[in-house]
């Protein structure tokens, strides 16, 4: 698998690539971007349409202190061990955090995933993401923070 990138270092390479696009203050603001260019990196996954896929998800959380609206793009990595099978998934996650109000408190939760082999393109999959009602409600937020992180489940 020459000039596959490894998995571990998806976190790594995910935030090198913020000074590629102009901001990323808000999901409206260069998420799908930066997105974009994290998807032409080939990482060392196995040959299979799920091991290397995309969740689109948001709605509210309780692992905070403060009551707390998440939105995410998230790209999940499988990884396998020396003899080929499932050991793990590592999960990047692109993750605004909000503080929780009225209007944040009313969405539903959603989640949708897209790996290759759907029957919607990658691109016009992201393109719905931007399009999303819930983009254009949070573009009117205040964003607590914006972090990206790397997970292993």
């Amino acid at each position: 698998m020459a000039n596959k990138q490894q998995v571990e270092a998806a976190a790594d390479i995910a935030r090198g690539l913020l000074g590629e696009v102009p901001s990323v203050s808000s999901p409206a603001s260069g998420l799908t971007e930066l997105v974009r260019r994290f998807a032409l990196i080939e990482f060392d996954v196995p040959d299979s349409s799920d091991s290397d896929g995309y969740l689109f998800q948001y709605g509210e959380v309780n692992w905070f202190s403060e009551p707390t609206f998440e939105l995410s793009l998230v790209r999940q990595l499988e990884v396998v061990d020396l003899s080929g099978r499932w050991e793990a998934y590592v999960q990047v996650l692109f993750e605004f955090r909000y503080p929780l109000d009225e209007d944040l408190g009313s969405v539903d939760s959603h989640s949708e995933w897209w790996f290759p082999g759907n029957e919607m393109p990658f691109d016009l999959w992201l393109d719905s993401v931007d399009r999303s009602p819930i983009v254009g409600l949070l573009s009117g937020k205040t964003l607590r923070e914006f972090v990206i992180l790397q997970e292993r489940v």
